[in-house]
């Protein structure tokens, strides 16, 4: 099986626009206080399916993140997830994505017309060199 690179995207919320909704500030106030500085590279363990070796801070981070998604969820009606790319080694320096980012999912829904003809179409991803 060969190698080579697939599109991807996101839709991207900064923290800057994630502290005003609702009390997603306060929530993630308390995600970042468990870890301090760390909490970017924790979630990016995460992100990644890693082991923290600290079962006990693992769950505290896993309740105070599904906590913030909750909340997030109950303000906007869409679910936040958070997610990493490491541009340099899995990506390309043309990528809107570097590092740790936090995922807005269920921003789109077909059309009338598309939901008619969503059997037989296939959304298909390319990247192009050039």
């Amino acid at each position: 099986m060969g190698m080579g690179y697939a599109g991807s995207y996101a839709d991207v919320i900064e923290e800057s626009e994630l502290i005003k909704l609702g009390n997603c500030g306060k929530l993630l106030k308390k995600l970042r206080s468990f870890v301090s500085d760390d909490v970017d590279n924790i979630l990016i363990a995460l992100a990644q399916g890693q082991d923290l070796n600290d079962s006990v801070l693992e769950k505290k981070v896993y309740k105070a993140s599904e906590n913030l998604m909750r909340e997030f969820k109950k303000v906007t009606g869409l679910d936040l997830s958070f997610g990493y790319h490491d541009s340099s080694n899995e990506g390309d320096r043309y990528d809107d994505v570097d590092g740790f980012f936090w995922a807005v999912e269920g921003m789109y829904q077909l059309t009338k017309a598309g939901k008619k003809y969503q059997s037989i179409l296939d959304r298909k991803f390319f990247v192009m060199f050039g």
